[in-house]
């Protein structure tokens, strides 16, 4: 994959999986092993994600953690937006981003800085692998 077919495709997979997990708490979309594949899929065997508090998640606990949040914003004004989302780096087929999230869920807004961490994965839906993310809150 070239330096701007990852960048491009690390670009649209932030937004699109954000996409899909509105549509996965909200329950929109039906639990399925074959739905939940679009997360899990993504995610390389090592992913480790820094959440807003410090606190590190491993790609195992926190895809059990996304299974079991399956319609938890069902009937509530849910969104997610992905603001400003930038490649800092392509390198060695690695792509670093950054992206902010802003959720909005019964009227009260959160937003957060993300970095991210990406590589080329043939089985994943974007065409991309998250690696790595860490999460920053911003405060209101």
């Amino acid at each position: 994959m070239t330096d701007e077919r990852l960048a491009a495709a690390t670009l649209t997979e932030i937004v699109e999986l954000h996409r899909f997990f509105v549509t996965w708490f909200t329950g929109r979309c039906p639990k399925s092993r074959a739905g939940f594949a679009r997360v899990a899929d993504a995610l390389a065997p090592g992913f480790v994600q820094i959440d807003p508090a410090g606190r590190e998640r491993r790609r195992g606990p926190l895809l059990a953690a996304l299974n079991a949040a399956h319609g938890s914003r069902a009937g509530e004004p849910f969104a997610i937006r992905i603001v400003r989302p930038k490649i800092q780096l392509v390198r060695r087929g690695l792509a670093l981003a950054t992206y902010e999230e802003r959720q909005r869920c019964a009227g009260a807004i959160t937003r957060r800085r993300s970095s991210a961490l990406f590589a080329p994965a043939a089985t994943a839906p974007g065409g991309v692998a998250w690696l790595h993310l860490q999460e920053t809150w911003i405060a209101p």
